[in-house]
């Protein structure tokens, strides 16, 4: 702390030190631009008169000579009254003695924090008083103190897991979910809510997990949109875009006109059209490549790489009877040598440029 007090007042020196060199050499524009006007005034005199022939151009160049002298004398001169150094020490001195006692006050190491039994007291206060004014990390701390009473009782914990994800703390609510669903499997019924926590849980990723809970979900109640919401952005994932549109109209056709959650459904339901146009136009590149790998091992059927290329493309056209044509026409041609025919089949299952890696 010493060492924060010591580096506080020499940040606070280094700012009174500039603030008094510039006030110090600033010129003074006001004073300044006067001088300029008059100069500017003697100029435009001198050259009346020369036109008037009152003088010759010697004594106007002469004139003008002088008066850009005494502008520029005028500017060196024209600077504010300078800053005592004593003014800007005295005032670093009391702020620091102002800040240590305050320090010393209410923020003393040696002091005593405020008891967490006092604060969850008064948030139990707030939360009898008007629960949607505390915070869902509090509200989850007032709620655990009944654990003891109420832990038995899966309506505990989805409130918990209700507290808990909204808060941020999305695997505890979604261990929470579960230990609800375990007590009573037969009576759960927030599984949106279940497959809401494990997506977050995973980063935002839809998993096998999270859509089995959504599609429960889609059981209970065909318009749950928190389920049609994050089913169809698995929908979109995996290609299967109608489905997606589906899925994200009859959640905007089942969530009101100010609900908060409704733009982020317009929003994906407008974006299908374009992950739709970008997946098309890749499995036409990939078809295209698909012949030309296909040509190419008609005549030389000993390029191994172009056969697990070949595969894995049919993998990602999702074409499983392209796949198992071209898996039975490189085993026939390596029937010899099954062992080559095993490398091509693991190499096509790795991720592109997996290889280089290894």
């Amino acid at each position: 702390m010493i060492l924060l007090t010591l580096i506080c007042v020499l940040i606070s020196l280094a700012v009174v030190a500039v603030a008094v060199l510039w006030h110090r050499f600033a010129p003074a524009q006001g004073a300044l631009a006067h001088e300029k006007a008059l100069y500017a005034g003697f100029v435009a005199d001198v050259d009346r008169r020369l036109a008037a022939g009152d003088i010759d151009a010697d004594a106007a160049h002469e004139e003008k000579t002088e008066a850009a002298r005494a502008l520029l004398k005028a500017g060196d001169h024209l600077t504010t009254p300078t800053v005592k150094p004593a003014v800007g020490v005295a005032v670093i001195a009391i702020t620091a003695a102002l800040a240590f006692g305050v320090y010393m006050l209410i923020g003393h190491p040696g002091l005593a924090g405020q008891p967490f039994k006092d604060r969850l007291t008064r948030w139990t206060a707030m939360a009898q008083e008007d629960p949607d004014s505390v915070p869902p990390e509090v509200m989850v701390a007032v709620l655990r103190q009944g654990e003891a009473k109420n832990g038995g009782d899966p309506q505990y914990w989805l409130m918990i897991g209700r507290f808990q994800t909204w808060s941020g703390n999305t695997y505890e609510g979604m261990k929470a979910y579960k230990r609800a669903r375990a007590m009573s499997p037969q009576t759960f019924n927030e599984w949106s809510a279940l497959g809401e926590a494990i997506t977050l849980t995973a980063d935002g990723n839809i998993n096998a997990e999270a859509v089995a809970a959504f599609e429960q979900a889609l059981k209970l109640d065909p318009k749950d949109a928190r389920a049609l919401y994050y089913l169809g952005r698995h929908q979109v994932a995996i290609g299967r875009f109608d489905e997606a549109r589906t899925s994200f109209r009859t959640a905007l056709a089942s969530t009101s006109p100010d609900n908060p959650s409704r733009p982020a459904i317009e929003d994906e339901l407008k974006a299908v059209d374009v992950e739709e146009a970008a997946s098309t136009a890749m499995k036409t590149r990939i078809t295209g490549m698909v012949a030309g790998l296909e040509a190419s091992l008609t005549s030389d059927p000993e390029n191994a790489d172009g056969w697990a290329r070949l595969l894995r493309s049919y993998d990602v056209l999702g074409d499983a009877a392209g796949h198992a044509r071209a898996e039975a026409d490189m085993k026939a041609h390596y029937k010899a040598r099954p062992q080559v025919a095993d490398a091509i089949l693991a190499k096509s299952q790795q991720a592109v440029g997996a290889e280089v890696t290894q």
